[in-house]
């Protein structure tokens, strides 16, 4: 018998309607594809299908404190597809790297943090606060502490801090103001020499 423990990272899906929710996944399936989209409350049919067609992982009702045993193995269990992309994978490098995520709900003013994993960031990064991300991070909240991002992308809402380095680069203050144009996501790549930002919501 063989057991492997693995790290979820969740995403909620609080307010809004099955349309907005719908829009979001069909514009962002690939970057969903390394969650578990939670509903809070009951979803249709055509969402549930929508979320198997593009091979994401999905669970329905009240998220436990302390998962049972019969929820670690629904969150563990892989979709058809998705273990075909899995399979895909393996045979395409001779020694896949596991992937690992760290969820931080939110970081106050002051704390000093090393994240080495790619990491997910549910909350706002406060004002005196220093963060250096070995690999990409995902931020749900605006950032107005210091960031240090060293991955190949890095998501935020807006940035109020004005020490942002992504690749080695302190962010130009162009860029800065591309991400504070609005209150959407916006995910941050570097090409080259090259920073680009895009809207993902």
């Amino acid at each position: 018998m063989k057991t492997r423990q693995h790290r979820a990272q969740i995403l909620s899906f609080t307010d809004g309607d099955h349309q907005e929710w719908s829009a979001f996944i069909k514009k962002n399936a690939t970057l969903l594809q390394s969650f578990i989209l939670h509903f809070s409350a009951p979803i249709d049919t055509s969402m549930q299908e929508l979320c198997q067609s593009y091979g994401l992982l999905y669970t329905i009702g009240t998220l436990p404190s302390k998962p049972s045993p019969e929820s670690i193995q629904a969150l563990n269990s892989t979709p058809p597809k998705q273990e075909a992309k899995i399979e895909e994978a393996k045979t395409s490098q001779s020694s896949p790297q596991k992937q690992s995520h760290t969820l931080i709900h939110k970081i106050r003013s002051g704390e000093e943090m090393t994240l080495d994993d790619n990491a997910i960031i549910l909350g706002d990064i406060a004002h005196g606060a220093n963060i250096y991300a070995k690999q990409s991070v995902v931020i749900f909240g605006d950032c107005a502490g210091v960031l240090r991002v060293d991955g190949g992308f890095f998501i935020v809402r807006n940035l109020t801090s004005g020490h942002i380095v992504f690749c080695d680069s302190i962010l130009p203050e162009a860029i800065v103001a591309k991400i504070n144009a609005n209150s959407h996501l916006k995910i941050i790549i570097k090409n080259s020499d090259t920073i680009a930002v895009k809207e993902i919501v």
